[in-house]
Order: C-alpha cells, then structure tokens, then sequence
C-alpha cells in the first residue's frame, strides 16, 4: 500500500510520466526481478514443490522480487495506456478503478461461490490452465459493467456505502438524467 500511495504521490500511476520513463521503469524491473524469480520457480519443481519449497521460495525468498514486478507491471500497463489503449478502453479502465472496491468484494463473492461448498464446489477440480479462464472472465466482467454503472451512478454501490459512512450522510447516488 505504501508503495502504491508513493507511485500515485510520484504521479506514475496517474498517467503524468513520460512514455521513456514508463519504458525504462518496465524493463529495469523485469530485468531484475525475473532472473530470481525464475531460479525460485525451478527450485520448486526440482524439490517436487514440496511444502518448505513453495513455502520458503513464495512466502520469503520472492517477496522483494514481487514487489519489484508489480512496479514492473504496473509501468507496463501505464505504458501501453499512453500508446496502444484507445479512449473507449481508457475510459473502460478508469471506471473499473473508481469501482475497485465494489469490484474486489464482487469477485471474492463470485469466485468463492463458484470455488467453495457453499456454492459449485469446484475447489481442486479445476486445472491451473482452466483457472485463466475465470479470471479472464472476471476481468471481463468488471471490464463490461463498470462503466455503464458509472454513467447512470456517481460511484460504485460500495464506494458510495464508504463514502455515506465516512461522511456521516447519505451521499447523491444516481446522476440527474440527461434531458434531451
């Protein structure tokens, strides 16, 4: 969080950069990040991911290596948004930002329900490839109905939940309609 909270006060993540540093950021951090993490991920394999393994390589060796990959990734899309993402997917991205906290608790609420007893029950039945396709799929999703819920809606449901506790009232949920 307080790398996220530097990067956004540093305006990477606010799209201000130039595109050369979005690049050199993306490639110093992938340069250094995936040789480690590489040789962490043979090491898993070889001890047959065994639980000291993925233990050891995931929970403490990879750390500052995620860390610096996540920079990495997020320069990456911060550049591929400045030159290749058209409006309409720019303008797709950012509402699925402004409704992060809406989308987040959506997909634990989805994913769990397809994944655990309570619901489809399909934890441990499905393979790791297969799993890209839920993701994929929820990706998509939250791709498709976030920004038609923000042109009729000032926030996500949650976001205006937070947003009326916080401020001790109700806020404005829906925007006025057009009159045409």
């Amino acid at each position: 969080m307080l790398i996220g909270m530097a990067l956004f006060k540093s305006h990477m993540l606010t799209g201000e950069w130039e595109i050369a540093r979005y690049r050199k950021w993306a490639v110093r951090c992938f340069l250094i990040g995936v040789p480690p993490l590489v040789a962490l991920a043979w090491y898993q394999m070889n001890a047959g991911f065994s639980a000291v393994s993925v233990f050891g390589a995931s929970i403490v060796w990879s750390v500052p290596f995620d860390t610096l990959m996540t920079v990495g990734w997020a320069s990456l899309i911060m550049l591929l948004i400045k030159t290749a993402a058209s409006p309409g997917t720019r303008e797709r991205l950012a509402a699925t930002g402004r409704m992060a906290f809406t989308n987040y608790l959506t997909t634990s609420i989805v994913m769990t329900t397809i994944f655990y007893g309570y619901g489809m029950g399909l934890f441990g039945s499905v393979g790791r490839a297969a799993l890209y396709l839920f993701c994929f799929g929820m990706w998509a999703a939250m791709l498709l109905w976030s920004k038609p819920w923000l042109d009729r809606h000032h926030y996500g449901p949650l976001e205006w939940l937070w947003r009326s506790l916080s401020r001790f009232s109700l806020q404005p949920m829906r925007k006025a309609a057009v009159v045409q």
